[in-house]
């Protein structure tokens, strides 16, 4: 190879090279500004006397405000949504006397860490049942978690999302709530996946809730138009929850 034809070589690796650090700096930069909560629906809960809210290192806790909580929710967010934007959809379970723990993950993403529960889990010990769930990517990798873990958990919370594991033959309990107008969530795939879940899996769906609907976060690229307000599908959603929880 002659001189200037390795001085090409270089030049064309030091071109790609600086090209894929673009698309790699651009993804991580995507990743990192995720969905961010609406700071009224979040106000609001912080106004409440009735629960309380903690919030460290962008991992977000919500508590009875009166009694220790005995039973406890890890949920994971959505990809590229803030946790906090589930604060107002999940204080009506907190309210109902249930610790709920809303992780940040990696680069706003539950894929790379479907093992977040277990710190919670070993922190809170006072609380004796613990449950892992999710949105969307959320709820899957909390799946995996219980998958992998079932002794640790009771039960499943799916919004928007579905096992991507095999759960059908443990005890564990599984909500699944889905929304109507949801353009987000592949109906069909989710139909596909309830055979990896228990036969007796309460799946309830959400007349009129979109994916978005499922957080306090705004419009998703890609979602279906909504038919009620997002305040009033939080209502319904944290509604169906609460009952589940204390059904069981």
């Amino acid at each position: 190879m002659s001189e200037d034809s390795g001085r090409n070589w270089r030049r064309i690796g030091l071109v790609v090279g600086l090209c894929l650090l673009a698309v790699l700096s651009g993804v991580g930069l995507y990743f990192a500004f995720p969905y961010g909560a609406e700071s009224e629906a979040v106000a609001a809960v912080a106004e409440d006397d009735a629960v309380t809210m903690e919030e460290r290192d962008r991992t977000y806790v919500l508590s009875p405000a009166t009694g220790e909580a005995t039973t406890g929710l890890v949920f994971y967010p959505g990809a590229r949504v803030d946790p906090e934007a589930y604060v107002p959809t999940l204080a009506p379970l907190a309210e109902s006397g249930v610790l709920v723990v809303i992780p940040e993950m990696p680069l706003n993403l539950a894929f790379f860490d479907s093992a977040a529960a277990a710190g919670p889990i070993a922190e809170y010990d006072t609380v004796e049942g613990w449950y892992v769930g999710g949105h969307s990517l959320g709820g899957a990798m909390a799946c995996r978690y219980a998958a992998e873990s079932p002794d640790e958990v009771e039960g499943v919370v799916l919004y928007a999302s579905y096992c991507d594991r095999d759960i059908s033959d443990t005890d564990l309990a599984v909500l699944s709530v889905l929304g109507s107008e949801d353009d987000v969530l592949t109906a069909d795939t989710e139909r596909e996946n309830r055979e990896l879940v228990p036969a007796d899996a309460e799946i309830v769906e959400i007349e009129g809730a979109n994916h978005a609907g499922f957080g306090a976060y705004g419009e998703q690229r890609g979602d279906g138009q909504a038919t009620i307000p997002d305040a009033t599908a939080r209502e319904e959603i944290a509604a169906v929850t609460v009952e589940w929880f204390e059904g069981r």
